[in-house]
């Protein structure tokens, strides 16, 4: 018999408990059942408590931790590799519901991630993913057969990560395992980003099911040290700063013959009616079942006043090194104003100047070449993303770390390059944009006000549709860290005016970092501008690319461009 140790509720503290179940004799107090575990190859009694003050259900007094990792007795019978289709039908379910708070992508940690089944469909969904997992054996499974790495063996420990890292934190199927649950949602909460999403689940022992078996509810095991309901789920996250947004039923998925083997549990009679199901093929099918026992939080950091210090916190100091700066012009007819646009472009912190001239008709090369620029000159018209891709292929070529374009139309003023660029070399930003929306730079400037008008009702649809805050979409005046740049497959967006938004949701799906900048531009009868027609298209294409990004998102096709 190993040494038992009382203790106290996890959530409220006190020791004023009424005892639900037990599973041996001579107690003090006594349960209003006897209890069978169901994980019956440990031999470890358990008596299961609730506390009279908070309502949170216990395993009281507990067994040593070591006794009740009973995971490889499992993974050596098989039973994980077996139900491999569930666990990816469950991962992606979560991973798919996960979308609706936050976006694919960026650093993810699963914590207790049995034998890797979720990290592996993360993987594939996007995810920087990593993961900590108790069991020897479910780690060596993961490791060995599915090729995982970023994995740590060995209980989880918050300080194993720097505070403010995750994009997203799973805790799944392991709540309820931990010895300090409470301290571990609270180290959750330290190593999760201000806008990180935290997702969990557990058993609700105050389900219909659980509530008709009672004692002989499959979740009531030895190695499950606490066990939730709704409310008290509800009560955990709050004190460990969480704000929950979505609390769901769990389905489960499991295979035929699992479900079988679970009837067997129960009734022996009705498991030999329904056995000749396990010889045939449809024993190794999937069935999902919301059973109502378990349930499932997708939470967000709280900000209520005493966690407001955190968002005040000043940043990590970057280190400030010289980054090579090199403005890009994409040209076209531009001889009539590259002169004086050049003449602006701040030299004090731009390295070098490239000019790609898309088959202008007039003397554009001869202006450029006159004035000291890289020349590179299209054989044939590509357009203006045709010409922006090899903008960007040419300065990353010439060890650009950050790569502005400057219309050399003379409509932006490249003073203002300055301004751009500041948030990138400070590490705040991947990219900036000039916004001429920005203490109403469009209007002063001259903008047309149908233009100006369309203009803002696309940004809000963009911003709608991908969940961002920018003022203005279609600014041509812009920064690219070589980070942004490598990141994004901009060769496979489109050469025409459109690409300037692809690009956008292209970083958006990488979780780039924008910032924007106020802007003043000049209209002038040598600019050029858009006429109304192509307006139109140019329109459509947005609201063609906005499809797409919902489509891409949501998986229902996936789009190169946005992988």
């Amino acid at each position: 018999m190993p040494i038992f140790s009382e203790v106290g509720c996890n959530l409220c503290g006190a020791d004023n408990y009424e005892v639900l179940f037990k599973t041996y004799s001579g107690d003090m107090s006594v349960g209003v059942d006897s209890l069978e575990i169901t994980d019956r190859n440990i031999d470890i009694h358990a008596r299961i408590v609730r506390c009279r003050k908070c309502g949170l259900v216990y395993a009281n007094p507990r067994p040593p931790f070591d006794r009740l990792s009973s995971d490889d007795v499992t993974l050596a019978q098989g039973s994980y590799p077996e139900e491999e289709a569930g666990a990816r039908f469950a991962a992606r379910s979560v991973l798919r519901a996960s979308k609706k708070f936050k976006r694919a992508g960026g650093d993810l940690l699963a914590i207790g991630f049995g034998v890797g089944f979720f990290l592996d469909e993360a993987k594939k969904d996007g995810w920087n993913a990593c993961g900590v997992e108790f069991s020897r054996a479910s780690a060596a499974y993961a490791k060995e057969k599915l090729q995982l790495e970023n994995l740590i063996e060995g209980h989880f420990d918050p300080c194993m990560f720097p505070a403010g890292h995750f994009d997203l934190v799973v805790l799944k199927d392991s709540l309820d395992h931990l010895e300090d649950p409470r301290g571990i949602l609270e180290g959750v909460r330290r190593i999760l980003k201000p806008s990180g999403l935290f997702y969990l689940n557990a058993p609700n022992i105050n389900g219909p099911v659980s509530r008709l078996l009672r004692s002989k509810w499959w979740g009531i095991k030895h190695a499950h040290l606490y066990y939730f309901t709704p409310r008290t789920l509800t009560k955990m996250l709050d004190a460990a700063g969480f704000v929950p947004m979505a609390l769901r039923p769990y389905v489960r998925a499991y295979t035929i013959k699992y479900w079988l083997l679970k009837i067997a549990f129960y009734n022996k009679d009705l498991y030999r009616f329904l056995s000749f199901f396990e010889k045939t093929r449809f024993a190794a099918k999937v069935l999902k079942l919301n059973l109502w026992d378990r349930v499932e939080v997708f939470s967000r950091r709280s900000r209520r006043m005493e966690y407001l210090d955190e968002l005040e916190s000043p940043a990590a100091p970057v280190e400030n090194k010289r980054m090579k700066v090199i403005a890009v012009l994409p040209a076209y007819n531009a001889a009539k104003t590259l002169s004086r646009t050049v003449a602006d472009i701040p030299r004090e912190c731009v390295d070098d100047i490239i000019l790609v001239d898309d088959n202008s008709k007039d003397n554009t090369v001869e202006v450029a070449r006159g004035l000291g620029l890289k020349v590179y000159v299209h054989q044939k018209n590509k357009g203006y993303g045709g010409n922006q891709k090899t903008c960007y292929i040419k300065a990353l070529e010439s060890g650009a770390d950050i790569a502005v374009m400057v219309h050399p139309d003379y409509q932006y003023d490249p003073k203002a390059i300055i301004s751009l660029i500041e948030p990138i070399e400070n590490g705040r930003a991947d990219a900036v944009f000039g916004s001429r929306m920005m203490k109403r730079g469009a209007l002063e400037g001259g903008m047309p006000l149908w233009k100006h008008n369309a203009n803002v009702l696309l940004t809000a649809l963009e911003n709608v549709v991908l969940g961002t805050y920018l003022t203005e979409y279609h600014s041509g005046f812009r920064a690219y860290s070589a980070r942004y740049l490598r990141s994004v497959a901009f060769e496979k967006n489109s050469d025409g005016f459109i690409f300037d938004t692809e690009i956008i949701v292209q970083g958006l799906f990488k979780h780039m970092r924008i910032e924007e900048v106020p802007i003043r531009t000049r209209y002038f009868d040598e600019a050029s501008t858009i006429k109304l027609l192509p307006s139109v298209i140019y329109g459509l294409g947005i609201i063609k690319t906005m499809a797409k990004a919902v489509l891409h998102e949501k998986g229902l096709i996936r789009f190169k461009q946005f992988l």
